[in-house]
């Protein structure tokens, strides 16, 4: 049997919406990486992202899982989907991809949620996400502040320059290897 060279990689593509039934196929996949000993995850990933609550639970997930992981911004990563990004090791992605981040978004949690208790849940959320961008980027205080009221956009180079990305180049599947999109 040959020798395999370099590290076991498992490469996933993921293109969607973050909630309860995208978050666990993300989570089962890396579990199951991990089961099945490879040294590393690449995630090729675009989302316009989704519940915040959820895309937490998966940045904590991939951050305490013993594997190297790569994720590639291969055309937008929008809102807790940029939190998710940072929970990698190595980010990277296309010359034109997009980054945004803004307020956070919340439902009442049922018929008799008052507004008090669905604000302190947003507050919290975002206190929350911006506590893991400062943490794991260098994006600017006055940027983490202003995006609690609008929307905020930047390039692949600003990311790169914010310390969100560490390299901006194509996701290039090495020969050999499968991909497989969740």
């Amino acid at each position: 049997m040959p020798d395999l060279i370099g590290p076991k990689t498992l490469y996933l593509g993921f293109c969607g919406l973050i909630d309860s039934d995208s978050v666990a196929r993300l989570a089962g996949a890396f579990n199951q990486a991990v089961n099945d000993q490879f040294d590393a995850v690449h995630l090729t990933f675009t989302s316009h992202g989704g519940s915040a609550s959820e895309g937490v639970f998966l940045y904590y997930h991939i951050r305490g899982l013993p594997i190297h992981t790569t994720i590639h911004n291969s055309g937008m990563v929008a809102s807790v989907a940029t939190t998710i990004y940072a929970a990698a090791e190595r980010r990277t992605a296309c010359k034109d991809a997009i980054f945004q981040i803004h307020p956070v978004q919340v439902q009442a949690a049922g018929a008799h949620s008052s507004v008090r208790s669905t604000l302190d849940m947003a507050l919290a959320e975002e206190a929350r996400i911006d506590g893991i961008l400062s943490e794991r980027t260098a994006i600017p205080p006055e940027i983490l502040s202003d995006r609690r009221s609008l929307d905020i956009f930047f390039t692949s180079e600003k990311a790169l320059e914010y310390g969100l990305v560490h390299e901006i180049g194509p996701f290039s599947l090495p020969a050999g290897n499968q991909v497989f999109h969740l």
